[in-house]
């Protein structure tokens, strides 16, 4: 099979996404197409030729629908290495989801595309990295290393780890900073929630592990934002996690799903912090106006 263009923007997609449904990858990487019909016959094409595979069980959608999930292959991680000439995607995590984590992988995916359209909107701002959990991550010049997110700090009777499911870091100027992602799905009670993840983000402030996973970072903290079902849910954890004042609350923001898109991602007041206050994840950069006699550039 002769990979097209269109081909290695759905393996490229993937290797960034790690799991996506049709839905999903026909939003990300064919927006202008109304008929999805194209987009899934591409994707059985690639699964027969074992560049992408699918889960062996479907998952249910809001919209109603049903259909599978799709991840990257090996053939398909050295398909994008041979097609870039860069051996750096022969590290793409190709590793098969879980069946039980494949709602939560869709959630990730739908959460990094926010994050990548809201910053493709912004004048000023650049995100210099999203990691997801179990992915390696690269040195200041560039280079792959063994680190991963989860960071296990303590064995024995009394464990203690970090283990986001995801992280990315903005710049703005000559800032840079880092941002925890925790999906919170309502699986699991509020309380129960606050108290097993806020010791590890505690102990990663610490020892600035941070730093570890974006070297290039300019500060001495990070925010963890923890996007939750709805917005009872969102002031129910907004409460328990106030409640552990001597584990950081203020590194935490809060937010409900539906409030959070492209669009108001970065500059609208749709977070929550320890205290109650509303707020955006981040101010607008300053923009400097465009000199009025200029003259122009003639095209070349």
């Amino acid at each position: 099979m002769k990979l097209t263009e269109n081909d290695i923007a759905v393996l490229r997609a993937l290797a960034n996404y790690y799991v996506l449904s049709a839905s999903l990858l026909h939003r990300m990487v064919f927006p202008q197409r109304k008929d999805r019909r194209n987009t899934r016959r591409r994707l059985q094409r690639l699964v027969s030729a074992h560049y992408i595979a699918r889960s062996a069980v479907e998952v249910a959608f809001s919209t109603g629908n049903a259909g599978p999930a799709y991840y990257l292959t090996a053939k398909g991680a050295d398909a994008l290495a041979v097609y870039y000439g860069d051996e750096a995607w022969l590290n793409t995590n190709v590793r098969q989801p879980r069946i039980d984590r494949l709602y939560h992988w869709l959630d990730i995916a739908e959460c990094h595309w926010i994050i990548s359209q809201a910053v493709a909107r912004a004048t000023g701002v650049t995100l210099v990295g999203w990691v997801n959990e179990w992915q390696t991550m690269s040195d200041v010049d560039g280079n792959p290393t063994d680190y991963v997110l989860h960071t296990q700090f303590r064995e024995g009777p009394k464990p203690l780890s970090c283990s986001p499911d995801a992280a990315f870091c903005l710049k703005v100027g000559e800032h840079q900073r880092v941002h925890y992602v925790e999906i919170d799905r309502g699986t699991t009670g509020c309380k129960r929630v606050a108290a097993s993840k806020m010791p590890g983000y505690a102990e990663l402030l610490s020892t600035r592990g941070h730093h570890q996973h974006f070297p290039t970072t300019t500060f001495d903290d990070f925010a963890v934002v923890i996007i939750t079902t709805s917005e009872k849910r969102r002031d129910i954890l907004r409460s328990c996690v106030s409640s552990h004042e001597d584990l950081h609350p203020e590194l935490w923001l809060l937010a409900s799903n539906e409030d959070v898109t492209p669009e108001s991602a970065l500059f609208e007041e749709v977070y929550v912090d320890h205290q109650g206050i509303v707020g955006s994840l981040m101010s607008k950069p300053a923009v400097e106006p465009a000199l009025e006699h200029q003259k122009p550039v003639a095209a070349e």
